[in-house]
């Protein structure tokens, strides 16, 4: 027994020792909203520029090299991202990669394109593909979500980010939301734990749950505080949870899945005449059956939001990523990009070491 112990040890000391010095290695950093003011929800102009150009040395692949590549990159390259599709990667991210001549890879909704301001149109989508530095692929279709647990974790308000609203629009409304017109329309309904739309089936509220659930809350005292309202809710969604919400099958959750990713492929494979196999997970919320469903439907790539970095043999079922977005400091940015420790010693070292 004392040899085992002795023997997991090692292990773990060589594990952490790995993670400690390892050089060779590929980050995937991820971007969203790029703007042109601070505290806008996405990265500041100044500060994404500033990354580039520290940044501007390494090897940059586009998501759709990487077969021919046979995924195995070179040492000193990294690989830069966007999710969602907004139109200020065209506006202003894109002015910037072609100034360091940078590649990059945009996960795409298709949903909104064309249809919501804030998203790209096709016409700047066609000109950043052809110009050879920017790839598109696959977000699905409509980013959108399902209700994982019935629970109220909070309450939408005047505060709650604009793209969160966008995409739980369609969990209590048809049609397309408007940011300028829907925004306030979300505003004192219940937040629930949520998921990806292809991650789990869940819980959808029911087409009259928005005018039963204000004709229950007028009824309320109004000085409840916040805490209150929420045992109030969690109690009457618990015995009512068949009034209230439907449950979705297996099956509607399997065409739900197909048509995201399929849709999705379609719509770009029309528009741009290729063909996209890399998907990046809607908010990071994986597939939560066989990975192997979702590859017959011609997805060869899948990224996601878990923080780590990669081989220079790429796993081509588990891109990690680092987020952009999220830095307080350039020099934190600098830091991360030493870093080479992978996901689950990043996982433990947040476990046992407070920052």
């Amino acid at each position: 027994m004392i040899y085992l112990f002795l023997i997991i040890l090692l292990l773990f000391l060589v594990f952490i020792l790995y993670n400690k010095t390892r050089k060779n290695f590929v980050l995937c950093l991820m971007y969203h909203s790029i703007d042109s003011e601070k505290n806008k929800g996405g990265i500041f102009i100044d500060e994404f520029e500033e990354h580039i150009k520290w940044i501007k040395n390494k090897k940059t692949f586009k998501m759709e090299e990487l077969k021919g590549l046979d995924y195995t990159l070179p040492p000193n390259s990294i690989l830069i991202t966007f999710d969602d599709g907004y139109k200020n990667n065209y506006t202003l991210a894109f002015p910037i990669l072609k100034k360091y001549n940078m590649k990059a890879t945009i996960f795409l909704n298709t949903k909104f394109i064309e249809k919501d301001e804030t998203y790209l149109n096709w016409d700047e989508i066609r000109e950043m593909y052809e110009s050879g530095l920017i790839d598109f692929q696959l977000h699905t279709h409509s980013h959108q979500l399902t209700v994982k647990d019935i629970e109220v974790l909070a309450f939408y308000d005047n505060e709650s980010s604009p793209y969160f609203k966008r995409e739980s629009y369609s969990l209590f409304f048809d049609g397309s939301y408007d940011e300028k017109k829907d925004a306030k329309k979300l505003n004192g309904l219940p937040v629930f734990k949520l998921r990806s739309k292809i991650s789990i089936p869940g819980y959808k509220p029911k087409k009259d749950f928005v005018e039963k659930y204000r004709k229950i809350m007028e009824l309320q005292e109004d000085n409840m505080s916040e805490k209150e309202k929420k045992e109030f809710l969690n109690k009457l969604f618990k015995k009512r949870k068949d009034e209230f919400f439907d449950k979705i099958s297996e099956e509607q959750f399997r065409k739900t899945v197909e048509f995201e990713i399929l849709e999705n492929k379609k719509i770009i494979s029309e528009k741009l005449g290729k063909t996209p196999d890399c998907l990046a997970y809607p908010w990071g919320h994986r597939y939560k059956g066989n990975r192997d469903d979702i590859k017959k439907l011609g997805v060869d790539i899948f990224i996601t939001t878990r923080k780590g970095v990669n081989s220079l043999n790429l796993d081509k079922n588990w891109i990690y990523r680092v987020s952009g977005d999220d830095f307080e400091s350039f020099d934190e940015f600098k830091k991360e990009l030493t870093d080479g420790s992978g996901a689950y010693y990043r996982k433990l070292r947040k476990i046992f070491i407070k920052k």
